[in-house]
């Protein structure tokens, strides 16, 4: 969300291309640079994640705005239909499991309901957007930016319509979102305390 709204990519490109040394003043001001503070964040899924990514919206003073399948108790978020949420919010964040009341939830109609500097994150499963319609409203510049950490084929094949985009308005990283040093040791803990509370005769978390 940082790197989007701030345009690093951008700048990070003009700085190796150059520019930057024959700039006539001290800095580069070629692309427009936003604020998170005042802006408002919609999420869409109000599960532990996107309860947590709440929580981080109103550290940076977002406004925090959800689609839930079922109604919140929380005087902090403003609770609005998906349509409604696409058309006002500046940043969507989608926290949603892959099912087939999910997939594709966002496509080209959803996509052009989005402000034209909205940006859309997707860090939860690939198969949420439509991507051939994400790509097509990158290109034409109908959205103001994407992060994605996922797609809808894992590993992704060479036709995937996302692969080929070389836009500074749109991130695409490799499902490496969860994979932090400590991530990874909080999910081995998890397992070694399941095992154990299993051995224990309290088992947790049972489906």
């Amino acid at each position: 969300i940082l790197a989007l709204r701030r345009n690093l990519r951008a700048y990070v490109a003009d700085v190796e291309a150059g520019r930057w040394e024959h700039s006539s003043r001290f800095c580069l001001l070629d692309h427009p640079i936003g604020d998170l503070s005042g802006s408002r964040l919609g999420i869409v899924g109000y599960g532990a994640l996107g309860r947590r990514v709440a929580q981080i919206g109103r550290a940076f003073g977002m406004e925090v705005c959800i689609t839930s399948r079922s109604p919140v108790e929380d005087a902090d978020v403003t609770q609005m239909p998906l349509d409604e949420l696409l058309a006002s919010c500046d940043v969507i964040s989608l926290h949603l499991p892959l099912n087939e009341q999910t997939r594709h939830m966002i496509g080209a109609r959803e996509l052009g309901l989005m402000k034209p500097t909205g940006l859309l994150i997707n860090t939860a499963r690939g198969g949420l957007v439509d991507e051939a319609a994400l790509a097509e409203a990158l290109m034409r510049r109908t959205i103001g930016g994407a992060g994605f950490d996922v797609l809808s084929k894992e590993p992704p094949g060479q036709d995937n319509p996302l692969l080929g985009l070389r836009l500074p308005n749109f991130i695409l990283t490799p499902h490496v979102a969860w994979a932090s040093g400590g991530a990874m040791q909080t999910l081995a803990d998890m397992l070694v305390g399941n095992i154990e509370a299993w051995e224990a005769g309290t088992p947790t978390n049972m489906v």
